[in-house]
This record gives structure tokens, sequence and C-alpha cells, in this order.
């Protein structure tokens, strides 16, 4: 039966990486988030990372904003940069390539759900979980974008399938390994992702209870604990001494909360699990039945689970409470939290139903279904983007790399662009780049690039420069863009 199970996994695994392969496009959305990772990595191999925040922070400080949307730090967690160095250091700036850290991660998070159910749930019952999130068509096209969430979900849920083992294990010795191993790992995502410390408050919280509520191990608890702590302080002050700062103070974010935000993001993040079962007939009723069997199962095992709990409820207190909407992408973390409660929540009914065998093959059948309707929607959408030659799209296509060559070529080194995705432009050019919706602060620019397409997004639409009454002498122009030098 290992065997057997070890084969499907294998098999499962295969099947995920030649569908998420499958969805790269050669292109990229265009938000520009992806190009201030791709610009940290591309610090790191040159050497030049205090670079790179100082030009960063340029950008985002003296850009302007959307009104409910901050651009982003000087620097993110340096963690998903150094995830992408060896890909860039191979093939530069290459979309397809850098896409390929976030598979990798999503087969990590795969394995690791697989190992953390197979302790709780038969090997068959696992491998259907785990299913559900491999042939998962929004996940897997989640993997065409570069970023750090994916990353995020496979450590998270490392994390978790340490503390599983950790909590299992009779011996002294393995025990303090599995602590210095949960350090590690909670390092590494919050290395990633700075949600990653909310992990480490729950291990801490977890042990706390656990040492007041275990007399005869509080001597254990307490040694263990300092150990996860230190492994994570060790490497934490490492990367302080390597790595340069530059995250934005989260607390002034809180400026704009409101109570309002609170019920806003508790309703609408609530809803975006539905996501999940998006594809599926009749996703709306199965994504309200998951809702009920996740409350008994949750309500049957929490004692269990206790870590999971606080990890979860640290998470969406901070998701409920941050001023700044972020979609379904933040909850990637809690999906597996999720679908392991609702698949208890299965089990517990199934136990009280009298017709255990029947109900129990009906109930294999539906979630078979499930995994079938999601591997050939995945399937379709591969197909479909295959057949397209993987469409380049957003910052690069070919109007858009024609645009960064002129700037590149014919302007100077020392020049500030105003374009709508300073980042992109500043990765692509290696110029100074700004936001601005203001005409009065146009001439911080020594040359204006405007999108024929995006209309008010972050810049002063092409129809309505004119209106700025400005002195601008048009330079160059494609069917996607138009550039202005901003005369001094």
């Amino acid at each position: 039966m290992l065997r057997k199970s070890t084969a499907s996994l294998a098999l499962l695994l295969f099947v995920t990486a030649l569908l998420g392969t499958s969805m790269f496009t050669r292109g990229h959305t265009w938000g520009d988030d992806f190009a201030a990772y791709i610009g940290q990595a591309q610090s790191i191999v040159r050497g030049d990372m205090n670079g790179f925040v100082r030009r960063n922070a340029f950008t985002v400080t003296q850009s302007s904003h959307e009104p409910d949307h901050q651009m982003g730090p000087a620097a993110y967690p340096w963690g998903f940069p150094l995830m992408l160095t060896p890909v860039y250091a191979f093939t530069g700036i290459s979309p397809l390539g850098m896409k390929l850290p976030g598979l990798l991660a999503y087969l990590g998070f795969l394995l690791a759900f697989f190992f953390w159910t197979k302790t709780r749930f038969t090997p068959t019952e696992s491998l259907v979980a785990v299913s559900l999130f491999g042939f998962n068509p929004g996940l897997l096209h989640a993997l065409d974008n570069i970023g750090s969430d994916i990353p995020f979900l496979f450590l998270s849920t490392l994390v978790i399938l340490i503390a599983d083992r950790y909590t299992r294990a009779n011996d002294p010795r393995r025990r303090q390994i599995l602590a210095a191993w949960m350090g590690v790992a909670i390092f590494a995502a919050t290395f990633v992702r700075t949600q990653g410390l909310l992990l480490l408050g729950a291990v801490l919280l977890w042990q706390a209870i656990r040492f007041l509520t275990g007399r005869e191990t509080r001597r254990r608890t307490v040694i263990e604990a300092l150990i996860t702590v230190a492994s994570f302080g060790m490497l934490w002050g490492a990367a302080a001494l390597i790595f340069p700062g530059g995250q934005t103070s989260y607390l002034s974010l809180y400026e704009d909360f409101s109570m309002s935000i609170v019920y806003r993001n508790i309703s609408l993040y609530s809803l975006l699990f539905g996501d999940f079962f998006m594809g599926l007939p009749g996703s709306t009723f199965i994504f309200g039945l998951f809702v009920v069997l996740f409350f008994i199962g949750l309500a049957a095992r929490w004692k269990g689970n206790l870590l999971v709990m606080l990890y979860a409820g640290l998470y969406l207190l901070v998701l409920w409470s941050w001023p700044e909407w972020q979609g379904y992408r933040m909850i990637f973390p809690l999906l597996p939290v999720f679908i392991y409660f609702a698949f208890w929540g299965i089990k517990v009914l199934l136990r009280l139903e009298r017709g255990q065998a029947i109900a129990q093959k009906f109930v294999g059948a539906f979630l078979l279904l499930m995994v079938a309707t999601f591997a050939v929607k995945a399937g379709i959408n591969a197909y479909g983007n295959l057949r397209a030659g993987r469409e380049v799209n957003g910052p690069f296509d070919p109007y858009s790399m024609e645009m960064y060559n002129f700037i590149k070529e014919q302007t100077s080194p020392e020049s500030v662009i105003v374009f709508f995705k300073p980042r992109a432009l500043r990765l692509m050019t290696d110029h100074n780049a700004l936001a601005l919706t203001d005409c009065a602060r146009l001439p911080e620019g020594d040359y204006l690039a405007l999108s024929k397409k995006v209309g008010e997004n972050l810049q002063i639409p092409p129809e309505r420069i004119k209106e700025c009454n400005l002195p601008l002498d048009k330079v160059f122009e494609n069917r996607r863009f138009v550039v202005y030098r901003v005369e001094k």
C-alpha cells in the first residue's frame, strides 16, 4: 500500500508540474511587484543590494499612489529574490525562467500537505485532498505570476508539518532537533514574507499553552521553545547583517484603520474561499457545503490542532484589519487549513452514517468527480495557452520592448522617466522612474512615457496630457506607447 501511494503521489506531482509549466506565458501582468523581486535578485547577483534599495526607495516614496494601495516598500524580504538569483544568473530577465521557483515551491507544498495529512487520514484520503490542490485551475494559474505567494504557502505548510512531527516524537533528542528545524522553517517563511512572524507568534503561544497545561513536561517545553527561538534568531541576525533593510513600517499603514474596513474584509475575504471551487458546476453550493464541513471538522478536532488554529487565527486577525485590500492570493496559506478541517468534517459525518459503506462510496465518487473536473479544466487552460504560443503580454510584449529599447538607447542613463509602472520600467531600462498623476509634478521627470491602453491607472492619459499645458516634445510612438521629452 505504501509503494502504491508513493507511486500515486509521484504521478500526481508529475502531472501538476506538467500542467503548471504548460500554463506559463512568456509575459506577465502589469502589476510591477514582480519587477521589484527580479530587481532585488539582480542586485544580489551584481553585488549592489544597497544601490537597489536606494533607487527603489526613490521610486516608491516619490511616486503618486493609488488611493487604497501603496506601491510597495524600498525592499521586499530577500528570501524570494534569493530564490530567483540562480535563474537570473543563468537566463537574465526571463519570464519563463523566473516562474520555475514558484512551481518548485508549489510541488514542495503538495508534498508537505500530503505528509501532514497522512498522519490523520488514510493515504487515499490524503491523495484526494492533495489532488484538489494539484489540479486546481486557479492555483495553477497563479504559478504564472512571479511573486512570493506560492513560496510562502509552501513554507508556512512546512512549519505545520514539522510541528506535527515534533508533537509526535517521543525521543528527547529528536524533539530538540525538530524544534530547531521549526525555527529554521519559520525564519525561511519570514524571509520570504513578513507574515511569517505570525508563525513564530503562533508557535510561542502554542508552547505557552502546553507549558501551562503540562506540569510534568514544563522544563522540556521551555528548552524546546528556546531552541526554536534561538535557531530563528541566529538566522534572522545573520540575514540582517548580510541583506539591507527597506521594509515599510507596517504600523504606519494602520493610520487609515477603521471598523468599516474590518467588516468589509471579514465579508470579502470569507467569500474569497469560494474561488478555490471556481470551475466546478454548482461551485457556490459546493463552497457552502465545504464551509459546513469545515466547521464540523473544526468543532470535532480543534484540540489536536491547536497550533494550526492559532496560526490561522492570527493570520485572519491581521488580514481582516489590514487597510489595503490584497485579494485571493492572501488567503493561499489558509486554503490547506480550510480543506484539512473540511475533510475531518467528512470523516465525522461518515462515522455517524448508518449505511457507512454506501456513504463512503458516494462521498469518494463525489470528491473524485471534483478532482477530475479540476483536472479537465486545468488541462483545457493549459492546452489553450500552448496553442496560443504562450502568448506574450503586458510588460514583455513587443511594443513594450520597443519602448524600453528606445529609452535605453536614446536617452541619458541619468534621465528620470515618468511611467505608470515605474519599477518595471527601471528593471527593463536601468533608468530611475516615477509614477506621477499631477500635472504640476511632471517636470520632475526628464521624459514622460504614457500607455494608450490603461487610462488613468497611475498616469495622465495621453488624450488628456495637453490639458497640463507643459512644453512636451514627442520623441517616440508606437501602437501602445507615446514618449515625450519634458522641456526644462
